[in-house]
């Protein structure tokens, strides 16, 4: 399995604390948010992994540059859609992948339920979380999330947040891969990568694991940074 770590991104809203870098070489802790991915996913038994960046590239390459077994690609687009981020990763989309958000902090706990869970293809899941506008939703009827939005519908029998990771089978990676080609062909890509796995949803069954139990956050304002490094520092922070 590979891993493909999205990290392309400015983050603007951060302002004198980023320092002009790449949002995932944030420090929480004693680990940038890229560097304790990485450590979470050899834990879990994922060999490969590759780093989509983009905004000061050059960075990211010296964080990794003493870890052969980090692969840094750069997507040079990264100011438009998120879809051309995943896109430049289409050549390790050749198998069965994880499809990763960088500004994420979670316990090493919830990587390992996503990689050991009995579903092929499966969501993370955090039904405590309330629609404001801001979280990707999933949508869930039965066992299988059949779509995804930052406006959740009704008439579900579940709605939760997505923690902005994805574990995809072989065929789904594939099949994934090809509906990306054909956004990218006709031109269509100032679209987040997310916008494209309804498409998936249709063709292909993704199951999902539930995460309540667990305290993460994903990056996007300052606020959230200062949670990362509260829970980073608290006692459960493994």
């Amino acid at each position: 399995m590979t891993a493909i770590i999205l990290a392309a991104g400015v983050g603007r809203r951060f302002g004198s604390e980023m320092d002009d870098r790449p949002k995932g070489l944030l420090q929480v802790g004693d680990e940038s948010l890229l560097g304790r991915l990485v450590r979470q996913l050899r834990a879990a038994g994922i060999g490969r992994i590759v780093v989509v960046t983009g905004h000061r590239a050059e960075l990211v390459r010296a964080a990794f540059a003493n870890d052969p077994g980090v692969e840094i690609l750069v997507n040079p687009n990264y100011r438009r859609g998120a879809i051309l981020s995943l896109w430049t990763a289409r050549q390790v989309l050749d198998g069965p992948a994880l499809v990763m958000d960088a500004d994420v902090w979670a316990p090493d706990g919830l990587l390992r339920r996503l990689v050991h869970s009995p579903h092929p293809n499966c969501f993370l899941l955090d039904g405590r979380a309330e629609p404001s506008g801001e979280e990707q939703m999933l949508m869930v009827r039965g066992e299988r999330v059949c779509d995804i939005s930052r406006r959740p519908g009704e008439g579900f029998d579940l709605r939760g947040e997505s923690v902005g990771f994805l574990k995809l089978s072989g065929e789904a990676a594939g099949l994934l891969l090809e509906l990306m080609r054909e956004r990218v062909e006709r031109g269509d890509v100032d679209r987040e990568h997310e916008e494209v796995y309804p498409a998936l949803m249709a063709r292909v069954e993704i199951g999902f694991e539930r995460v309540d139990d667990l305290d993460w956050t994903e990056i996007d304002f300052p606020e959230d940074l200062a949670r990362a490094r509260a829970l980073a520092a608290g006692p459960t922070a493994g």
